[in-house]
């Protein structure tokens, strides 16, 4: 069992850390490797000037930077070149869970999109058209007495061990990744000023429901047995949730992300849903409006069937209680950040899911992500979602068994 999710669980995303001299760690570059659960040094020395530099904030470094990669064809095979969509969805996973722990920690941490593309890629020794970065995310406050930026680093060259007799290659993938790349510090902060909020509130006369707080009696996991029970829910009860089980699962998918692409509190992504059975609001569409922290109803009715048809036709779709579809302006996305918007909405979307993913475990429910059909999605919300894509849809309500635990591979 993984800690997060994954697309067809291909898992394609892997994780460097690149620290400076910290307690336990040598400073240096390292590569996490799951089949020995460990770190693997790539360099030695301390390369977090550098790589502040690369990611344009010149100054001090932090101590820590993990770094979010994906190897495409681990589910290019499978997906073809929809695949490209899934780096992004699994990548923000991953960086949910990362939030969640660095919050439990009291850590400070920023999540950069921004970056240049060929100089990250060179200091973790990536192949060319096989695997690429993603995000930068740095723990804790910037080093004081941090060391100065190094020169370019020397090209690394990594015997690796072949997963399979055969790889599936999307030139497609590679030109869409290489249209968004940036390649200069002075580029990465060019494009970071261009950071904007984009979600708008788009009232009309309808009904509005106020989310609801927990019960203070609510049992809710800590992070720990939360991360360890999450496994992708293959099969729902047909059956409601409470309500202010769906309002604390909003709540967390809507909470601020400390990302460089959108302005402190702002997002990229409007959250619509689909309310199959939940107790104390009735059946229908429904778009979260942030700015009043309640829902909208858009449509009244019974829409399971709908549900699992705009999931591609899967019935699993159909018995969740609700079944969140992520959405974004990309028009107005790529306007304000140029072709890596794409990226950075498909990321945040991933995020957002994760904290859905989180939450509803916490709270005794299950969670399943899916890919859907994208024009369907915005027909069946509009005319409130014209003009807007969706980025990813999970569906949440009560699992139909009692799945195992994971269980940690080494004491903490």
């Amino acid at each position: 069992m993984r800690a997060a999710p994954a697309t067809g669980a291909l898992y394609p995303i892997e994780l460097y850390a690149i620290c400076a001299d910290i307690p336990g760690l040598s400073a240096g570059v390292y590569h996490f490797n799951p089949l020995e659960f460990g770190l693997v040094r790539l360099r030695e020395s301390d390369y977090t000037g550098w790589l502040a530099e690369a990611a344009g904030r010149p100054g001090p470094a932090y101590p820590l930077t993990f770094a979010l990669t994906s190897i495409a064809w681990r589910n290019a095979w499978k997906y073809e070149a929809r695949s490209y969509r899934h780096w992004f969805w699994d990548s923000g996973v991953i960086a949910a869970n990362l939030l969640a722990t660095s919050s439990a920690e009291k850590l400070p941490i920023q999540i950069d999109l921004g970056f240049s593309d060929p100089q990250v890629a060179n200091l973790l020794g990536l192949s060319d058209r096989k695997e690429a970065p993603i995000a930068l995310a740095h723990i804790g406050g910037p080093l004081k007495n941090a060391s100065p930026a190094q020169s370019q680093p020397p090209h690394l060259f990594l015997a690796t061990k072949p997963l399979s007799m055969e790889e599936s290659d999307y030139p497609i993938i590679w030109k869409t990744n290489s249209e968004s790349e940036l390649h200069t510090s002075n580029e990465v902060r060019a494009w970071r000023e261009s950071r904007t909020s984009l979600v708008k509130t788009r009232l009309r006369a309808r009904p509005i429901f106020k989310l609801q707080p927990l019960k203070t009696e609510e049992p809710v996991a800590g992070l720990g047995k939360t991360i360890l029970q999450r496994g992708s829910t293959r099969r729902f009860t047909p059956a409601a949730i409470p309500f202010e089980h769906l309002s604390a699962i909003i709540q967390a998918a809507a909470s601020p992300v400390p990302l460089d692409t959108v302005q402190m509190g702002g997002s990229l992504i409007e959250i619509y849903f689909i309310a199959n059975q939940v107790d104390q609001l009735p059946s229908g569409s429904y778009r979260f409006n942030i700015r009043e922290g309640a829902l909208e109803q858009l449509k009244p009715g019974k829409f399971r069937d709908i549900s699992g048809y705009l999931c591609l036709d899967q019935p699993l779709f159909a018995d969740a209680s609700a079944v969140f579809f992520l959405m974004t302006d990309l028009n107005r996305v790529t306007e304000a950040l140029g072709d890596r918007g794409y990226r950075a909405a498909q990321f945040e979307a991933g995020i957002r899911a994760g904290k859905i993913y989180l939450s509803s475990y916490a709270l005794g429910n299950g969670a399943s992500g899916s890919t859907f059909y994208d024009d369907a999605v915005t027909e069946f919300f509009s005319p409130e979602a014209e003009g807007l894509s969706t980025m990813i849809t999970v569906g949440v309500g009560l699992p139909a068994y009692k799945a195992r635990p994971g269980r940690l591979l080494m004491s903490a």
